[in-house]
């Protein structure tokens, strides 16, 4: 059985806007994450989805609720984020204990092999996430979270981010929280799907995933639409308008 990695229980989050409101971002969200696992939280715009993925890693805090967590997470942010005087080789292996070999096959699996002397602030924000990722991984994290990196990626590079995502996942074992508002990547790239409302964050469902392959193919297979059928159906009947906040 695998080892629970975090837990939150009942956790809220109150905080004041610049003109003086109170505002109720999150409402008694309780979720688990287990060694292992993909884990999506899934949610409209304006969620406070970020919040809480902050809230999981330590960077923000919790008006109230608990939260268990063992070992260490790496947060990967939506905007890629690197220093830019260093190169991807230089980038990666910061703060790491790993040998050069070991960096090297980290660079290769996530798919900078020949780019090792370029500069990535410079490159796209696809080539950004991989370098980020990438850094992520030298770090022998037990979690990396990742708050919604893609939304600005052609689809071609985000099919191939996908892949390379969960090929990695399975790959190093790893255990991931991963935040979107885009309801077809959160099913392909998860084991467990959290859905969340908004006004104010509150978990409404979780689901499983079980697909049978992980190749961009499924994507138009009845099983996937059959999920996305389903998610769109618990968000229609327990929110209102909701979905129209939803990326596709």
């Amino acid at each position: 059985m695998s080892e629970e990695l975090i837990r939150l229980i009942n956790v809220s989050k109150d905080y004041t806007d610049k003109v003086g409101y109170r505002i109720h971002l999150l409402e008694d969200i309780s979720l688990s994450v287990k060694q292992n696992e993909f884990v999506t939280v899934l949610a409209p715009k304006g969620s406070g989805k970020s919040s809480l993925l902050k809230i999981i890693c330590g960077l923000e805090k919790r008006t109230s609720g608990g939260i268990n967590s063992g070992g260490k997470i790496v947060y990967i942010p939506t905007q890629p984020s690197s220093f830019p005087w260093f190169n991807v080789e230089q980038n990666i292996s910061f703060n790491s204990k790993f040998a050069s070999a070991e960096i090297a096959k980290i660079i290769k699996l996530v798919g900078l092999n020949g780019y090792e002397d370029h500069y990535p602030h410079r490159e796209s924000e696809g080539f950004r996430f991989r370098m980020s990722f990438g850094r992520a991984l030298a770090n022998a994290p037990d979690v990396i979270v990742i708050d919604e990196p893609f939304n600005n990626l052609n689809s071609k590079t985000r099919e191939e981010i996908y892949l390379m995502l969960r090929d990695v996942f399975e790959q190093r074992k790893l255990t991931i929280v991963f935040g979107t508002t885009n309801i077809t990547e959160a099913i392909f790239l998860s084991d467990k799907i959290y859905l969340m409302q908004k006004n104010p964050g509150k978990i409404i469902e979780k689901l499983k995933v079980e697909l049978k392959e992980r190749k961009i193919s499924i994507m138009e297979s009845k099983e996937f639409h059959q999920s996305r059928n389903e998610i769109e159906e618990i968000f229609k009947n327990k929110l209102e308008r909701a979905l129209y906040h939803f990326s596709v």
